[in-house]
């Protein structure tokens, strides 16, 4: 066995070498998806001849993971007056090794953080699109759009541009070019599996996708998540002229920018920053971030470096649910790594809250507060996008239902009661009610919705 000493030498042998693991797993990963980015990069006429310096007008998106930001999201960009990227932009922090940068290995960022804003700045101009989510006359460059998802969604698998395209074409071929973006990537995964085994179409954001709920958690890469889980469905969409970039509102989101608001100056120089602060009752979204948990999607770090994992409820299905966090890491989060499932997901969203209410003010030149359930309740609906679309400088347009997006469960007004024994009192615990005090929601839970 050894003496007390030998055995503590022998567990930070064992820490360390977790630790060089995970760095490596990390930077195989981004040089992998790299490669395949700088190839995509290289085709004349891939990337629009601007920059994040050139855009003027921004509405950033933050609240609490599992909060709706997804949703209201894909209401502000689902237009032609708008600029975004499909999903998050996490992705494009973790390509230029903006995570994990601080001590604790939370998402925090320093004010003063050091990186290349030309290279950000690329990268974040070559996702961005106009208008619908997927449009028919835009499948030319669907290949190359195809091919940026990939190589952030699977970069171990290694793929090729010529690889990409062949399968795309085939996909195109065999399902009409006024098939979905849902039936094209479900070609497209289907031929590329052939030769890349470890591609899953049930790991993306796709109504059908296998949501097993019970049984082993597993992450779809072993080391390192670039876009993190669901994965966004690529689609063909329009890239913007450089006058566009300059012209229209760019709609933003990210849920590790509850923790980064300052960056936003950085990142845009030249730009007003208008802010959307989501909220919703902590008892909705922690069961939401319940779901989430125990979902095999929303992995985001293997934090085995760092910490094993003793989470109640989360840790019991298999060894990677011991190494592996999900959403967004808060600071603090260290302290709650042998907590119940309930409390690690009520303070996800007292921390990203709280940060929020922090930076909002002094980190962007508006701010707009809405709450998901006026967004959500067809009786208020109406009347909260518009204060929305004003906000934002767009034209009002009425809206008969909402789409359904990053969902593990059918939407359903209170569904967090189904788990009130175990959402309730972690929602109660007095620093997550005072947050929820200072957002406008009354203490008495019965009253959430």
């Amino acid at each position: 066995m050894g003496t007390p000493h030998q055995l503590l030498a022998r567990a930070g042998q064992a820490v360390e070498a977790r630790a060089r693991e995970v760095a490596y797993g990390r930077e195989l990963c981004l040089s992998a998806a790299r490669a395949l980015l700088d190839e995509v990069d290289a085709v004349p006429g891939a990337v629009p001849e601007a920059g994040l310096a050139e855009v003027t007008r921004v509405v950033a998106i933050a609240g609490s993971s599992r909060g709706g930001t997804s949703l209201l999201h894909q209401l502000l960009t689902d237009r032609p007056d708008t600029l975004s990227i499909a999903g998050e932009h996490t992705a494009i922090y973790k390509l230029n090794r903006l995570d994990r940068r601080r001590s604790d290995g939370s998402d925090g960022l320093d004010p003063e953080a050091e990186f290349d804003h030309a290279r950000i700045s690329r990268d974040f101009v070559a996702r961005l699109g106009v208008g619908a989510r997927h449009q028919e006359s835009q499948l030319a460059g669907y290949p190359l759009q195809m091919a940026r998802r990939l190589a952030v969604q699977w970069p171990l698998l290694r793929l090729g541009l010529d690889q990409v395209r062949e399968a795309v074409a085939t996909a195109v071929s065999r399902c009409g070019t006024a098939a979905s973006a849902e039936a094209l990537l479900r070609h497209t995964v289907h031929l590329l599996g052939a030769d890349s085994p470890g591609l899953e179409i049930d790991r993306y954001d796709l109504p059908q996708r296998h949501r097993p709920g019970t049984g082993l958690l597993t992450p779809p890469n072993p080391y390192y998540c670039v876009e993190e889980p669901p994965f966004v469905v690529p689609t063909a969409r329009r890239l913007p002229t450089p006058a566009e970039v300059a012209g229209l509102p760019l709609v933003i989101k990210s849920s590790v920018d509850a923790y980064r608001l300052p960056m936003l100056r950085r990142l845009f120089p030249n730009a007003e920053i208008r802010l959307v602060h989501l909220t919703r009752n902590p008892a909705a979204s922690i069961n939401g971030l319940v779901d989430g948990w125990l979902d095999q999607g929303f992995f985001s770090y293997d934090v085995s470096d760092r910490a094993r994992l003793d989470i109640a409820g989360y840790s019991d299905r298999g060894e990677q649910t011991r190494r592996w966090w999900n959403f967004d890491i808060f600071p603090q989060w260290q302290q709650y790594t042998s907590a119940p499932l309930a409390e690690v997901c009520a303070q996800q969203w007292r921390a990203a809250h709280c940060g929020i209410l922090a930076d909002a003010a002094s980190a962007t030149d508006r701010v707009l507060t809405l709450r998901f359930e006026d967004v959500a309740d067809p009786a208020t609906r109406a009347a909260t996008m518009a204060r929305l679309h004003e906000f934002a400088g767009l034209p009002d347009r009425p809206l008969a239902e909402l789409p359904v997006t990053m969902a593990t469960a059918q939407p359903r007004r209170g569904r967090w009661r189904d788990r009130a024994a175990e959402v309730l009192p972690a929602a109660m615990a007095p620093d997550v009610l005072d947050v929820a005090r200072r957002l406008g929601y009354p203490k008495d839970g019965a009253q959430w919705q």
